[in-house]
């Protein structure tokens, strides 16, 4: 990887959104990044619908294995340090459309906890599952204090 970070966040949100089938833009947002060598976008991680308690995620990747365990691990770092940390949220919920398997498996290896389903979230009419990640958790996880 290039990097991971909080660069380039506008075309990020863009890339991902275009992935992710959102239409409208977010108000506002901040757009975790691991791009790839030739500068391309690897992941993109949305955060969005900032309250003081919860923030939104959304997660877009270039195909199945975008990243190594290593860099997995620096993403969700970098997510759960800007949500727990930085934004003092209770709670990070990743919202994921049912077909996007890899991405449910993935919340689900790191330690989200399925919440459940909204019928027909998405413009197609897609469910979306819920997950969430609390920040007692995170605290409590040894990989996330890395």
């Amino acid at each position: 990887m290039k990097y991971i970070g909080y660069k380039k966040e506008d075309e990020a949100e863009k890339w991902a959104r275009k992935r992710i089938g959102v239409k409208s833009a977010p108000d506002v947002f901040r757009a975790l990044s691991s791009v790839k060598n030739n500068g391309e976008f690897a992941c993109v991680i949305l955060l969005t619908n900032f309250t003081k308690r919860n923030i939104d995620i959304n997660i877009a990747a270039e195909g199945k294995t975008w990243a190594t365990p290593k860099n997995t691990i620096l993403m969700f770092n970098g997510l759960f340090k800007m949500v727990f940390d930085e934004l003092k949220a209770v709670r990070a919920t990743a919202l994921i459309a049912e077909s996007n398997k890899a991405c449910i498996n993935l919340v689900k290896h790191v330690g989200f906890v399925k919440e459940g389903v909204m019928r027909k979230a998405y413009e197609d009419d897609e469910n979306m599952h819920i997950y969430s990640f609390l920040e007692n958790e995170y605290r409590q996880h040894d990989w996330c204090r890395s």
